[in-house]
């Protein structure tokens, strides 16, 4: 392995490599005054620009977008980044990670498996230097959006077996995150079920709201599917009342949204309807405006009846 990357990866932003790919949640917690997107912004603009501590910053506002799903804004700042000379290549892992998942998300699938490539050649080095779980599972993740379930399974099963006595909430959380995205893709929603009800302990134990937002949509999500709609109702109203901070706003309309749904499969029209007005439709993705659209139709001939 190089050793450039090695000291690079030991010293670069005076951080643990466990922040490879970065949270921000944690380093907004700094300031609960202004919005992360603001405090984000605020710190960059205060910072000198493409120093160790600017790109430390920076990748957590990618962070932050590819959590609030605000994609397109994410590939511009990734297209930007990735024009610049250099940069450490912890943070190049971050932009390669995060520039891949937007890409995947409109379709570009040829040129996101470029970089998807690029971002797992640099975590196979980065887990030999330090043997963290977490890169581990960031690697399994890469795998999965390649389509490569089989080694993506591999990997997590590996983390899991050597794993097994680790306490360490953020681990669990995106081990068992993965394992149930796996269990879906193969229609095992009944073991997807049980992982993600794993995540979303891990979630409340690590106190993130935006993980325990994640955790309970996936469960609640999955619950649906699997035909268990009183559970799943529940939990997506108990997800409303963090969802409800305007830092979540995207995640709660999408709630909203699934409310309406569960409440339309229930034969429920008027809790329905109750749900389907609070819905702002400008925050939906074309994905959930169809929904949205399809939902409205049916409420229309509720009332027509």
């Amino acid at each position: 392995m190089r050793l450039s990357l090695v000291i690079l990866l030991l010293t670069a932003f005076s951080i643990s490599a466990s922040e490879n790919l970065s949270d921000h949640e944690t380093f907004c917690q700094q300031d609960n005054t202004i919005s992360c997107e603001h405090y984000l912004q605020q710190q960059l603009t205060a910072t000198t620009p493409y120093s160790n501590n600017w790109f430390r910053i920076k990748a957590y506002q990618l962070n932050y977008l590819f959590d609030k799903n605000q994609f397109l804004q994410l590939q511009h700042e990734a297209e930007y980044l990735l024009t610049q000379p250099a940069m450490p290549d912890v943070f190049r892992v971050q932009l390669y990670f995060y520039y891949a998942k937007a890409l995947f998300y409109f379709k570009k699938t040829d040129e996101a498996k470029i970089y998807a490539a690029k971002a797992v050649a640099i975590l196979k080095e980065v887990y030999a230097a330090f043997g963290n779980p977490l890169r581990i599972v960031e690697l399994a993740n890469l795998h999965y959006y390649l389509g490569e379930l089989d080694q993506a399974e591999q990997l997590l099963r590996f983390a899991q077996s050597h794993y097994s006595k680790s306490i360490d909430p953020l681990f669990l959380f995106e081990l068992n995150s993965n394992l149930a995205h796996i269990s879906h893709q193969r229609d095992d929603l009944t073991s997807a079920a049980a992982y993600r009800a794993d995540a979303l302990a891990a979630a409340i134990s690590l106190g993130h709201t935006g993980k325990m937002i994640i955790g309970m949509g996936n469960l609640a999500r999955t619950q649906q599917l699997l035909g268990q709609l009183a559970a799943a109702d529940q939990l997506y109203q108990d997800s409303l009342k963090y969802t409800a901070e305007p830092e979540h706003q995207v995640q709660h309309h999408i709630h909203l949204l699934r409310l309406t749904e569960i409440n339309l499969q229930l034969n429920r029209p008027t809790l329905a309807r109750d749900y389907f007005q609070q819905i702002e439709p400008k925050l939906l993705s074309s994905f959930h405006m169809t929904l949205y659209q399809q939902f409205g139709t049916s409420l229309a001939q509720f009332t027509a009846q």
